[in-house]
């Protein structure tokens, strides 16, 4: 028999219960289930007012999905994880997805916004029945390495507990208008320090001639995916730098810390409406894999 289970502040085992999902529908797709910023979410206490909202369905007691939605800066982020294994999955998935914006309404007037990885017609309407329109899409773009060409600048590697405040600093600035990777705040950044796939090394880090921070590329090694794979995880350049021509170095400073581990085949996220960094990522050899567009509210859709 089945049942769903919604969890307004959701306990430790509760929260426990949706990674194993996840972690299990990952094994079998062998792709990433969710964003970093709500796994991140099931795996710390909660402060007031900020805990998930998970809704999980179970069959004869073993979960089967869950729709998770995580507070943002602007907004509340849904994402739903079903196991593909199951019959049904994409009526679970609809039906899962509408309780899961129903139970956020009745709690509070944050906009919801739901990413999903490259949606159908019919996605894109059961998103239109919960009033969501289409506002932004990001493409993973992918190539092999070794890149052909090396980078022209000399980084460094990131020092925790030195670094911190001046990237948070480039990272803000550059960020000011993203929903997700803008206001970091140091407990933002200790979160994925303390991820084990974080490497200080592969945190490259470009200082002007004064000592000054002024870019940096972060990578991150997928070592559960078959083959690994190396993300240029968050790359920018502070505001006062532009037109330099360093997000093309820093670019290829990444893709030779990543070549240096041994790994094959490089991967990262950008903004399609971002034309000048997508044609800079064709450029360096990147293709399209595949899209993820985020659905909003008419009125947190518009500019």
């Amino acid at each position: 028999m089945r049942i769903t289970e919604i969890a307004i502040t959701p306990s430790t085992d509760d929260r426990r219960r949706a990674l194993d999902l996840v972690e299990r529908v990952e094994a079998h797709t062998g792709t990433p289930q969710l964003s970093d910023h709500l796994r991140l979410d099931l795996g710390r206490e909660p402060d007031d007012g900020t805990a998930p909202i998970v809704v999980t369905v179970l069959d004869d007691a073993e979960p089967i999905a869950i729709a998770q939605l995580s507070a943002a800066n602007e907004a509340w982020l849904l994402e739903v994880v079903v196991d593909p294994r199951i019959h049904d999955a994409v009526a679970v998935r609809d039906d899962l997805a509408d309780t899961a914006v129903d139970a956020h309404r009745r709690h509070r007037d944050d906009a919801v916004v739901w990413w999903m990885d490259d949606p159908s017609e019919h996605d894109e309407s059961v998103a239109g029945r919960l009033g969501l329109v289409t506002w932004r899409a990001l493409y993973e773009m992918r190539r092999t390495l070794p890149h052909p060409q090396t980078s022209d600048v000399a980084t460094r590697s990131f020092r925790p507990g030195i670094d911190d405040e001046a990237w948070l600093g480039v990272n803000n600035r550059a960020f000011a208008d993203h929903g997700e990777q803008g206001g970091w705040t140091i407990e933002t950044l200790r979160l994925r320090q303390a991820e084990p796939w974080f490497d200080p090394d592969g945190f490259r880090l470009l200082d002007d001639e004064d000592g000054n921070l002024i870019a940096f590329c972060w990578t991150k090694l997928h070592t559960d995916q078959r083959p690994v794979v190396g993300e240029i995880y968050v790359i920018a350049v502070d505001p006062s730098a532009h037109g330099r021509g360093l997000g093309r170095q820093l670019t290829l400073a990444g893709l030779d810390s990543i070549s240096d581990r041994g790994v094959t085949i490089a991967n990262l996220y950008v903004d399609a409406g971002n034309t000048a960094a997508v044609s800079l990522y064709e450029r360096l050899g990147f293709g399209i894999h595949r899209r993820r567009v985020a659905f909003a509210p008419p009125e947190h859709a518009t500019p």
